[in-house]
C-alpha cells in the first residue's frame, strides 16, 4: 500500500508538470491542484485517527525543515538595504496590521467558540496571522500589478513568518500550562533562552559560513550543479543545531537569512537563492499534498457554522480591515489598498504551527487544528482563484 501511496503522489507530479500552462490558464494553483490530489488520496486509501496521529509524528521535523528553508530564504531576499529607504508599506503591514489582525483574529474566536479560552483563541489567530507569499504568485510575477505592491506583499510575506514565531511559542507555552501559576519571568525566561541561542547560533554559522563560502567560490571548491544544495544544508543545520540546543530554529534560520542578505554578495546571494527554491517548491507541494490528505479526515466530516463562518472571515475581512486602517493615511488609491488587504493567503508556516499545536498536549487541541486547516484551506482556493482576475484588473485600467 505505501508504494501505491508514492506512485500516486509521483502520478500527481508527472501530471502536474506537463500540464502546468494549462493549470495556469484555468487559474488552478500547485497548492490547489495537490490538496484536491490529497484529498482524493485519502478517499482512495483510508486511514484511521491513530495512524493519522503517528503520520503527523513522523512528518512533522521533514515539515519544519521545509518551513525554515523558506524562512531563510525569503529573509534572504528581504533586500533590507532596500527596505531602509521604501520601509512605508511593509512597515505598516508588519508592525500596524498584523498585531491588529491578531487581536482580531482572538475577539472573533472568542465570540463564535464559547467552550475556547483566551490563550486557544489566540493560538488560532497567531496561527493564522501569517501570510504565504507563494499561494499568489501569478500577482507578484505579474508586470501590470504595481511594483510597491508586489514588493510589498512579497517582504510582509518573507518577514512576518519570523516575527510571528515568538509570539506563537509563548502562547504554546501558555496553552500547554494553563492551570500554572506562569509567571512573567518565567515566560520572559523561556522566550530568552530560546531567543539568545537562535541568535547565537544563527550569528555564529553565519561568520563561518559566508567566508567558507568565498573561500571556497575564489578557489572552484564547488561544482555548479551542486550550488542548490548549499543554502538548503545551511539551513537545516543551522535549524537542527538549534533545536538541539533548545532555542528557536525558526527564529535562528530567519536571522541567518537577514544576515546573510546584509554580508553575502548580491550575484552569488541571487543565483544560490534560486537553486535552492526550486527543490524547496517540489516539498513544499509535497506538503500541500499531505495537507490534502489530512483534511480528508480532520476538516471535511467536522465542519460546522461556526468553523466555516471564521474560516470566511479570517480569510477576508479579519485581514482586510487591519491592513485598510494601517494604509488609511497613505498615498494609495482604495483599488491599491484593497489589493494589499486581500492577499493574505494562509500557507506553510500556518500548516506547521498547526501540527506543532497538534503534537503537544493542549487542551481543544484538534478543534484549535480544524479551525486553522478549515481556514487554510479556503484561503488556498479564495485566493489561488482571484489572483490572476485581480493581477488582470490592474493592466484593464492602465
Amino acid at each position: 500500500m505505501t508504494y501505491l501511496v508514492i506512485a500516486f503522489i509521483g502520478a500527481l507530479f508527472l501530471i502536474y508538470s506537463l500540464t502546468l500552462r494549462q493549470l495556469e490558464k484555468t487559474e488552478v494553483t500547485g497548492p490547489m491542484f495537490f490538496v484536491i490530489g490529497g484529498i482524493t488520496l485519502a478517499n482512495l486509501v483510508p486511514n484511521n485517527g491513530g495512524e493519522l496521529k503517528a503520520g503527523v509524528d513522523l512528518l512533522l521535523p521533514f515539515i519544519e525543515l521545509t518551513l525554515s528553508i523558506f524562512l531563510f530564504s525569503d529573509a534572504a531576499k528581504s533586500k533590507l538595504s532596500v527596505l531602509r529607504h521604501s520601509f512605508q508599506y511593509p512597515g505598516l503591514l508588519l508592525f500596524v496590521a498584523l498585531p491588529l489582525t491578531l487581536l482580531l483574529g482572538i475577539a472573533v474566536g472568542l465570540f463564535l467558540f464559547a467552550e475556547l479560552s483566551l490563550i486557544q483563541a489566540a493560538l488560532i489567530a497567531i496561527i493564522l496571522t501569517p501570510t504565504d507569499a507563494a499561494l499568489s504568485k501569478g500577482l507578484l510575477s505579474s508586470s501590470e500589478v504595481p511594483e510597491k505592491i508586489r514588493e510589498g506583499i512579497n517582504t510582509e510575506s518573507g518577514l512576518n513568518d519570523g516575527l510571528c514565531v515568538p509570539v506563537f511559542l509563548i502562547f504554546i507555552l501558555l496553552a500547554k500550562n494553563p492551570e500554572s501559576a506562569i509567571t512573567t519571568s518565567h515566560v520572559v525566561s523561556v522566550f530568552s533562552r530560546e531567543l539568545g541561542i537562535a541568535l547565537l547560533v544563527a550569528i555564529t554559522s553565519i561568520s563561518i559560513f559566508i567566508p567558507s563560502l568565498n573561500f571556497a567560490m575564489k578557489r572552484h571548491y564547488f561544482a555548479q550543479n551542486t550550488s542548490p544544495f548549499l543554502l538548503l544544508g545551511f539551513a537545516m543545520a543551522v535549524f537542527s543545531v538549534t533545536q538541539y540546543l533548545h532555542g528557536s530554529g525558526f527564529i535562528a534560520v530567519f536571522v541567518a537569512g537577514l544576515l546573510f542578505d546584509k554580508f553575502s554578495a548580491k550575484t552569488v546571494r541571487t543565483e544560490l537563492i534560486e537553486d535552492s527554491e526550486h527543490i524547496a517548491d517540489f516539498t513544499s507541494l509535497m506538503i500541500w499534498c499531505l495537507f490534502g490528505y489530512a483534511c480528508a479526515y480532520l476538516v471535511l466530516p467536522k465542519l460546522n457554522f461556526e468553523i466555516v463562518t471564521y474560516a470566511l472571515l479570517s480569510t477576508t475581512l479579519i485581514r482586510i480591515i487591519p491592513v485598510m486602517l494601517s494604509l488609511l493615511f497613505t498615498s494609495l488609491n482604495l483599488k491599491e489598498r484593497f489589493t494589499f488587504a486581500w492577499f493574505g493567503p494562509r500557507g506553510l508556516a500556518s500548516i506547521v504551527f498547526t501540527l506543532m499545536v497538534i503534537d503537544e498536549q493542549i487542551e481543544n487541541k484538534f478543534q484549535i487544528a480544524s479551525i486553522a486547516m478549515t481556514t487554510i484551506l479556503f484561503s488556498v482556493f479564495i485566493h489561488g482563484i482571484s489572483t490572476k482576475p485581480i493581477a488582470d484588473s490592474f493592466k484593464n485600467a492602465k
